[in-house]
């Protein structure tokens, strides 16, 4: 993974993250002066599991995957972040090592802030802190909801809910599939076969209608009772 000090763009990175929204001009002057910009091809290990990261990635674009390894080749995608997204801010509390890798699903460019500079921007920042501590509660929240996903419903509620979850306009009619079904069914904790499987289950319900790697959303009603089955 190559890495450049190129402020340009990550300031602009930087500016555009919801976790800043609310800092202050001179406070995110600082918080780019620290930051460098990384770049990572298809399939590169952004971070490791065991390593100790640095300090808090943002994806500018492309998408990173976070992902737990299991024994015979099994994995478990936790979440995919995409571009204004973060990861690694466990290393801003806990100063522990990475529990997951974190692996580029394309060709990506990334913002790196150290632990440092955020650190003091939480003492001195109430407006950054709330927006970080609501940020860790939503990805808990997160967390729990995919917990109670994977153990208490089934393979075609959980891939409604997960297309409803990606629908984020109410009146939405189409969604478009952020990576391939591969890495979408191990982020749903199922089989690729069992994604097609609960995929078609909705097609042959008249729900959805598969287009590529768009999936347009025929009832949102009828998806929204799937979900909550």
């Amino acid at each position: 993974m190559s890495a450049a000090p190129r402020e340009p763009v990550a300031a602009g990175a930087i500016a555009r993250l919801p976790l800043f929204q609310h800092v202050s001009r001179p406070h995110l002057a600082e918080i780019v002066r620290h930051a460098r910009t990384l770049h990572a091809r298809r399939g590169e290990i952004v971070a490791q599991s065991g390593e100790t990261v640095p300090g808090l990635f943002a994806v500018t674009y492309g998408m990173v995957k976070l992902v737990l390894h299991g024994g015979a080749g099994a994995e478990r995608v936790l979440r995919l972040v995409g571009p204004s997204q973060t990861f690694g801010e466990v290393v801003l509390f806990l100063q522990r090592p990475l529990p997951l890798d974190a692996v580029a699903l394309v060709d990506t460019r990334l913002v790196l802030v150290p632990a440092a500079p955020l650190l003091e921007l939480l003492e001195r920042d109430a407006h950054f802190a709330r927006s970080l501590i609501a940020s860790l509660c939503q990805r808990m929240h997160e967390l729990v909801c995919d917990f109670e996903a994977t153990t208490m419903h089934g393979a075609t509620p959980r891939l409604a809910a997960y297309l409803e979850s990606l629908a984020h306009e109410p009146g939405a009619t189409r969604v478009t599939l952020p990576a391939a079904k591969k890495i979408i069914a191990a982020r749903l904790g199922m089989t690729k076969e069992t994604f097609s499987r609960a995929l078609h289950e909705l097609a042959h319900g008249g729900l959805v209608r598969l287009a590529g790697r768009e999936v347009l959303l025929l009832d949102r009603a009828g998806l929204e009772r799937t979900a909550r089955s």
